[in-house]
């Protein structure tokens, strides 16, 4: 099986994707550069990989190229993606980051063409649906693989041994990812101003999603509450 996952920079899809790297015999490609299309390869075995919402390669090419059997779109919250990502020096690689965010609130409009939707707050927290909605596609994942077995040396090991010839084309990436298991800790995140306003002409309609899922999230609250400005619950793994 070949299984693609699709996210924006700074949203935490690497770990994900190295996540589900854990699946035993699997090889994992987690973090293709924005500069890199994903690659064709010639292997019948399972392979997941990590592409990144850029101008310059949409979803298409990376799908034609790589052929994978199921596609997944990773969200986070915007407000914090957006803080992240513009402190990163390729925050306008492969696009600039306004683009790129506006590009995301698109692609998320049309969610419906993708095989699941995760949101990096439900993955950090290890929520039961992670582990199913996986599963469902055929991944076979457990709770073991929220501690990171296979580090980067055992990921580029199999890789050689599988598909040397891509080390000729492709350079390698395995991201931010420093710790050796998932875990987060939960806090109310104040944003700026400036982030809020950033997010909120970019990427409106993901923006307004995850005001929703903060306001379902309040315990006793009533989804037709409003939201207090500048406000959502932001996690925060040790990643």
């Amino acid at each position: 099986m070949r299984l693609l996952v699709y996210g924006m920079q700074s949203s935490g899809a690497t770990a994900f994707t190295l996540f589900l790297a854990q699946q035993s015999g699997c090889l994992g490609l987690v973090d293709i550069l924005n500069n890199y299309a994903a690659p064709r390869l010639d292997y019948g075995g399972d392979v997941v990989a990590k592409v990144v919402v850029t101008t310059a390669y949409p979803l298409p090419v990376h799908q034609e190229r790589f052929r994978p059997d199921r596609t997944i779109l990773f969200l986070r919250d915007p407000r914090s993606n957006f803080e992240s990502l513009k402190r990163k020096h390729y925050r306008n690689h492969s696009g600039l980051i306004e683009e790129k965010f506006a590009l995301i609130d698109r692609i998320f409009a049309e969610r419906d063409q993708f095989d699941a939707v995760i949101h990096y707050e439900d993955f950090i927290a290890r929520k039961p649906q992670i582990l199913e909605t996986v599963n469902a596609l055929g991944w076979a994942i457990d709770e073991s693989c929220y501690a990171f077995r296979r580090n980067h040396d055992d990921l580029a090991a199999a890789l050689w041994n599988a598909v040397p010839d891509l080390f000729e084309r492709f350079e390698f990436s395995y991201g931010n990812v420093q710790l050796a298991e998932v875990t987060s800790n939960i806090r109310v995140r104040n944003f700026s101003a400036e982030v809020e306003e950033s997010v909120s002409s970019l990427s409106p309609r993901l923006l307004r999603h995850y005001q929703q899922r903060d306001r379902d999230s309040l315990p006793g609250s009533n989804a037709q509450d409003a939201t207090p400005a500048g406000y959502g619950h932001e996690q925060h793994p040790a990643l």
